[in-house]
Formats: structure tokens, sequence, C-alpha cells
């Protein structure tokens, strides 16, 4: 439980630095938190690949919202995103295999929750940043909320798949 803990706080504080710091920051956080991470926290190597994945497929997701025209990072190019949001896509994928696995039974409550909390997150970053809702509100938040509703449980489905995975490969050890 206490690795739970340690792992939620980690992201939460890893969000503030991202969103209020910047690149710099957020690069220099990552990189402590991930190897806080390693440390006290990974008991299973398979969850690097869920991180890749979760970091890959999140970053692909906020690239097409800008290139939709959902939302907009100043500074950024216009296909790519801020290196601090690339860096909260690490931070939470560290949360999957740990103090959101829980959700692995709850898959429709993980869809509802993604997609009430995942827009939310956005409008909050938006305005403690230069990001940029370009539609109406409204509607770039239901865009959100339905990419988030499948994203998460997908996310989520796969840890629980590489938690067994690795599990039933120990027992037979």
């Amino acid at each position: 439980m206490k690795n739970k803990l340690i792992n939620f706080a980690l992201f939460q504080l890893g969000w503030l630095v991202c969103v209020l710091g910047g690149n710099v920051y957020a690069v220099v956080f990552t990189l402590f938190a991930l190897s806080l991470h390693q440390w006290l926290i990974v008991d299973n190597n398979r969850e690097w690949t869920l991180i890749g994945a979760i970091f890959l497929f999140g970053c692909l997701w906020d690239i097409a919202m800008v290139q939709f025209g959902v939302i907009r990072f100043a500074g950024t190019l216009p296909v790519g995103i801020p290196l601090w949001l690339g860096c909260l896509w690490l931070l939470f994928a560290t949360t999957f295999m740990h103090s959101l696995l829980w959700m692995r039974r709850y898959l429709w409550l993980a869809a509802i929750l993604a997609a009430v909390l995942g827009p939310m997150s956005y409008w909050f970053g938006a305005n403690l940043t230069d990001a940029e809702l370009r539609l109406p509100v409204i509607a770039s938040l239901a865009i959100m909320a339905a990419g988030w509703a499948v994203l998460f449980p997908c996310g989520i489905y796969y840890a629980a798949y590489l938690r067994q995975k690795s599990e039933s490969v120990a027992v037979k050890s």
C-alpha cells in the first residue's frame, strides 16, 4: 500500500511540476521520479513495456488533438506537443500497474472516470499554461472525453494483462 501511495503522490506532484514548471523542470522531475519509481516500486520489468506503450499512445492522442484543432500549445511545432506534456505522459504511465491497477475489475468505471477526469485535467492545465482549447469548450471537452473513455480502460486492461502474464511466469518458475 505504501508503494501505491508513493506512486500516486509522485504523479500528482509531477502533474504540478510539468504543468507549472515547463520543459526544464518537467524533464528533471521526470528523470528523478522514474529513477525513484524503478528503485522503490517496479516489481515487474514488463512494466517498462507498458510505460512505453502508454507514453506512445498518449503522445499520439495529444498530437492528434493538436492536428484536428482541439487544442493548441504555444511555442511548439504545429505537429508536436510540448516536452512537458510528454513527461506528464511518462509519469501518468507509471500509475497504471500500481495506484490505478485496482480499476482492472471495473473497466466501465475506468471509462467513466477517464471521460470526466481526463478532460478536466486538460481544462485545468490549459488555464494554468499557454495551452488553448481551440473549439468551443464543450466540444473540446467532449472530444477529449470520448478519447479518454477508450484509451484509459485499454491501458488498464493492458497493465492487468502484463501483471497476470508476469505472475503466471513466476508461478511456473
